[in-house]
């Protein structure tokens, strides 16, 4: 008799992220062992409340259609921890495995981070413990890019390259980037400092990226990680960025700041999700307003309340906080990020049909060039609530800057070439005999 399948989704969704279940359920479909194939509605909570969509009887045209849409709003996910003790069946997890006996489901797959890993893992390990033939398979998924192992020799990452997610809205910076360096050339008569906000908890994968819309550094600007920044001194953190932006004020007239969510420069007001984890997007304030009041001297307002500014240069600093929409903004995903989203989810379908179980089908970079990849599989018990983090030596001496090696890196997950805007010579008209003027507002 074929068995069933159930694929849900957790954590924060991405822009692929529809394109890994459109794999599981492509692969799956295609197999005569399998017979539905169910989506369970809003993550693992759809399993708990038995709410599961039938992914297998829709229209073809909407499973394809899936490609072409961003976020997790097809099937929905969660921020929810299995509630009980793993090991014993009550609560949550004997709930989850009712469920699986009642629709003869004999395949679970979670696309997500390295909690919802550690979620397959203990599905996986408590059917085996109960005696219920269930193949629990994880699917990486998290722009962070924190799932995996770290840098190795041949410039790889080990267990997981990268994670699908990460390559738009590294794209969405690279882009982002661009944009925002002709915004800052239009305004900064007024507005010489632009501060823009990652998202990336204090991961600083993502703020990274911002270098891949510059790679020939010919733009003034900054990039800030939160792994270059003390863990411990907010104020010297503040201090030091400060320091950078006025360097290049006096050099340039003008800078572009990027900096990561979780950057230690103060107390944000954070909120956690049931697994601990900052919130930071709902958080009473943010990094980049801290070091925007920082840099305009609003600690340090005269008595009439007028802010004195730490800024070399006339003007203000102000900030751009894009939050969740730069990481489903379809418009700027990358293709190659939405092309392996697709292959990983039909491998973690193959490793099901090969009678594989709690592992995580992984993306694996074959060293050197062209760009190549392959799909394996990692043990879930590996990943689970394994953190990776930025390599020390991405991070250039001054602490500004990412180097070359992650834009070597980084670049083919982008995919295709960025666009080129216009840049018109200086060739001003002669000055006509008139002598230089300094405008009566800025003397």
């Amino acid at each position: 008799m074929p068995m069933n399948a159930v694929v849900a989704q957790s954590g924060g969704p991405t822009a692929v992220i529809n394109n890994s279940v459109r794999g599981v359920v492509d692969a799956l479909t295609a197999s005569p062992g399998i017979g539905a194939v169910y989506g369970a509605r809003m993550g693992i909570l759809g399993v708990l409340r038995n709410e599961l969509i039938d992914i297998s009887a829709q229209d073809p045209e909407q499973i394809r259609r899936m490609a072409e849409t961003p976020s997790a709003g097809t099937i929905g996910s969660c921020r929810y921890k299995l509630a009980g003790k793993q090991g014993v069946y009550e609560q949550d997890y004997g709930r989850v495995l009712d469920v699986f006996k009642a629709h003869d489901v004999g395949c679970f797959f979670y696309i997500g981070g390295n909690d919802s890993m550690d979620t397959a893992n203990r599905v996986a390990n408590m059917a085996r413990d109960a005696g219920l033939d269930v193949q629990g398979i994880g699917i990486a998924k998290t722009m962070d890019n924190d799932v995996g192992g770290p840098l190795q020799d041949d410039g790889t990452f080990a267990l997981c390259d990268h994670n699908p997610g990460y390559g738009s809205v590294a794209r969405y910076w690279a882009m982002g980037v661009l944009g925002a360096n002709e915004e800052n050339k239009a305004s900064h008569t007024s507005d010489p400092v632009l501060i823009m906000q990652t998202m990336g908890r204090r991961i600083g994968f993502i703020t990274a990226s911002a270098r891949l819309g510059d790679p020939q550094r010919e733009m003034p600007l900054l990039i800030i990680m939160p792994e270059a920044l003390s863990k411990d001194d907010p104020r010297a953190n503040l201090d030091f960025i400060a320091e950078n932006v006025n360097a290049v004020l006096r050099e340039r007239g003008r800078c572009m700041v990027v900096l990561t969510e979780g950057a230690n420069l103060g107390d944000v007001g954070p909120l956690r999700d049931s697994f601990s984890h900052t919130q930071f997007s709902a958080s009473r304030t943010t990094a980049a307003h801290l070091l925007m009041n920082h840099l305009n001297g609003v600690d340090r307002a005269d008595e009439q309340g007028r802010a004195r500014s730490r800024l070399a240069v006339h003007g203000i600093a102000r900030v751009d906080v894009p939050g969740t929409l730069q990481r489903t903004d379809r418009a700027r995903a990358s293709s190659v990020d939405l092309e392996e989203a697709y292959r990983v989810g039909a491998h973690a379908a193959h490793l099901v049909l090969e009678g594989k179980s709690g592992v995580m089908a992984t993306i694996l970079r074959k060293p050197g060039e062209p760009y190549a990849v392959e799909y394996g599989e990692v043990a879930l018990d590996v990943v689970a609530n394994a953190e990776r983090t930025f390599p020390e030596e991405w991070i250039a001496e001054s602490k500004t800057d990412a180097t070359d090696g992650f834009v070597r890196w980084a670049t083919p997950l982008i995919g295709e070439r960025l666009p080129e805007f216009a840049r018109l010579e200086p060739r001003m008209a002669p000055a006509a005999g008139l002598p230089g003027y300094v405008p009566q507002g800025l003397r």
